[in-house]
């Protein structure tokens, strides 16, 4: 047998990097509180969604300007200057209470993720076989979910029955500390890599690239995808509190568990099934998702909407990753990773804030059918990516 027809995904330097992921959001995965912090905070409704999502802006506009010069050569330094940022940040929670203050932690702690993030993405390109992308994104991706599965619920017991949000918030950010180490290992590793600025695109050829239609039309997809989770994710204790429905801590660890599930067990799918059948699998399900929510006033219907929900998104992150790498050109690979990245931060900003403005205008009922129009919108722009080919 061809050992090429079956390279090995879990290399030192995969592993690395999923653990390096899984360490930075469990940093982030705590945040899904801020709303109810905020809101504790005596900072005004119009304040909240927009604090939320400046975290994702300022990401974007980093990824905006750093992603084109990053290279196997540099990633491992600018992600250990995204730690160091998110650290920062998780002390500054303690003394930041003003809304101006708030923003300014949070726009720095967007920009610590989209250093960590994009330096993290240039390294996985390069070491994953392109013959198993399906599957090497379906890994990658259960390390960044499986602190969506665990600090949810410790968080909920841990802030504000023991110690207040902003002590949590600072605690959990001392678990990025040992990513530090893992980072200089891989700094090591990747000098001598043949991946420098001399290989790099000209700006000009990136610019090209992203303006082509099925790179800009599934970095579209993949937007309004996180748009509809993100506005769910952000609202949903508070959704839950005003139906009077407990345990929203477990509600997204049996989401994150059966996405966890699906993508551990059932991981060659994304080799063999045709990714679009996937991306739209995923809208179809998270649409339905939304409606059974607006239709739940009991706990056993709200746990089964997380069931629904993790099935349907467990096959939408490493679909449209892998899908996008299968899209690009060689030179791109890299690039157009990190663009997916940003248009998931576009997604994750602009949630929040169209959420709120939902519940302002509709209530919790009418938020929940905005977000299933978004899902069939989201399914209605995917059409014509499936006779795409390479860009």
């Amino acid at each position: 047998m061809d050992p090429n027809q079956h390279p090995r995904i879990f290399s030192f330097e995969f592993i690395g990097l999923c653990l390096l992921i899984f360490l930075a959001y469990c940093n982030i995965s705590v945040f899904y509180s801020l709303y109810v912090y905020f809101e504790a905070l005596g900072v005004p409704q119009s304040w909240r969604g927009v604090l939320i999502g400046a975290s994702a802006l300022a990401t974007m506009a980093a990824y905006l300007v750093v992603s084109p010069f990053l290279n196997t050569r540099n990633a491992a330094k600018a992600a250990a200057l995204g730690i160091v940022i998110l650290l920062g940040c998780g002390g500054a929670y303690l003394a930041a209470v003003s809304p101006t203050a708030l923003l300014a932690v949070r726009l720095a702690n967007g920009l610590g993720v989209a250093l960590v993030s994009a330096g993290a993405m240039t390294l996985l390109v390069a070491v994953i076989p392109p013959t198993r992308s399906g599957q090497a994104f379906g890994v990658y991706s259960v390390a960044m979910l499986l602190p969506y599965s665990v600090m949810p619920p410790l968080f909920d017991w841990l802030s504000p029955a023991h110690i207040g949000y902003p002590q949590g918030y600072a605690l959990v950010a001392l678990a990025l500390a040992p990513a530090l180490i893992v980072l200089r290992v891989l700094g090591r590793g990747s000098r001598g890599q043949a991946h420098g600025n001399a290989h790099r695109p000209t700006l000009a050829a990136m610019a090209q690239n992203a303006r082509k239609r099925p790179v800009s039309q599934l970095l579209a997809v993949n937007a309004m995808y996180y748009l509809s989770f993100a506005s769910l994710f952000f609202l949903a204790k508070s959704l839950f509190l005003a139906r009077g429905l407990a345990g929203v801590g477990i509600f997204f660890s049996i989401q994150t568990g059966c996405m966890i599930a699906l993508r551990v067990f059932a991981n060659r799918i994304f080799d063999l099934v045709p990714k679009i059948q996937l991306i739209r699998f995923c809208y179809a399900v998270t649409g339905a998702t939304f409606l059974l929510l607006y239709g739940s006033r009991t706990q056993g219907l709200a746990y089964l909407a997380a069931v629904l929900l993790g099935c349907g998104m467990g096959v939408g992150s490493p679909s449209l990753n892998a899908f996008m790498y299968e899209l690009s050109a060689p030179a791109f690979k890299s690039l157009n990773a990190n663009l997916m990245m940003l248009s998931l931060q576009g997604g994750s900003f602009l949630g929040p804030i169209l959420g709120g403005a939902a519940v302002g205008l509709y209530g919790y009922d009418g938020f929940l059918l905005v977000g299933a129009g978004a899902c069939l919108l989201g399914l209605a722009m995917s059409l014509g990516l499936g006779t795409a080919r390479p860009a």
